[in-house]
C-alpha cells in the first residue's frame, strides 16, 4: 500500500508540474499577443526629415498614423493632397516594445502627372504607458519607371490621439 501511495503522489506531482508549466507558458504567450498590439490606434507625430550622408536636416512636417488590427494602416501627412496620394501601411510586432512599419504612396507633379512613388521603412519603439513611440529608417524614391532616385532618411515622434 505505501509504494502505490508513492507512485500515486509521484504522478500526482507530475501531472501538476505538467499544468502549472502549461499554464505559465499559455500565460506568457498572452502577454505576447497582447504587447503586440499596443501600438493600435491613432498618433500624431512629428516626423523630421534628414540626408542620410550627412545628417543635415531637410525639412519636417506633421502627420496621422493609424495602425490598425491585423498589421495595416494609413498615414495622413500634412502635405498638398494634390502632390501625393493616399499613403497605405503595413506594420508588425518585432519584440516587447519594438515595431517596423512600411509605408507606400504615389507622387504626382503640379500638373497631376504620375511621377514616382515613395517606400518608407520604419522602426519604432512604444514607451511603456503605450502613448508615446520614436523611430528612424529610411524613405526611397522612384521615378514612374521604378528607378531609384535617391533616400532620405526620416525620424518620427508619435504621442497617442485621443481626441
Amino acid at each position: 500500500m505505501n509504494r502505490m501511495n508513492r507512485v500515486f503522489g509521484l504522478t500526482s506531482l507530475l501531472i501538476i508540474s505538467l499544468v502549472l508549466m502549461q499554464t505559465t507558458l499559455y500565460a506568457s504567450d498572452s502577454n505576447s499577443d497582447a504587447r503586440k498590439d499596443r501600438i493600435v490606434g491613432l498618433w500624431d507625430v512629428e516626423v523630421a526629415i534628414a540626408n542620410c550622408v550627412t545628417g543635415a536636416p531637410m525639412g519636417s512636417f506633421l502627420a496621422l498614423h493609424k495602425f490598425e488590427l491585423g498589421g495595416t494602416g494609413q498615414v495622413v501627412p500634412t502635405s498638398s493632397p494634390t502632390a501625393l496620394s493616399a499613403h497605405m501601411m503595413i506594420w508588425n510586432h518585432v519584440q516587447k516594445d519594438d515595431y517596423e512599419m512600411s509605408v507606400k504612396f504615389y507622387r504626382f507633379s503640379p500638373t497631376g502627372t504620375f511621377i514616382g512613388w515613395v517606400v518608407l521603412t520604419n522602426d519604432v519603439s512604444i514607451d511603456k504607458s503605450a502613448n508615446y513611440y520614436s523611430g528612424s529608417g529610411v524613405a526611397e524614391f522612384f521615378d514612374a519607371d521604378g528607378i531609384f532616385q535617391f533616400a532620405s532618411c526620416p525620424s518620427l515622434v508619435g504621442t497617442r490621439f485621443n481626441g
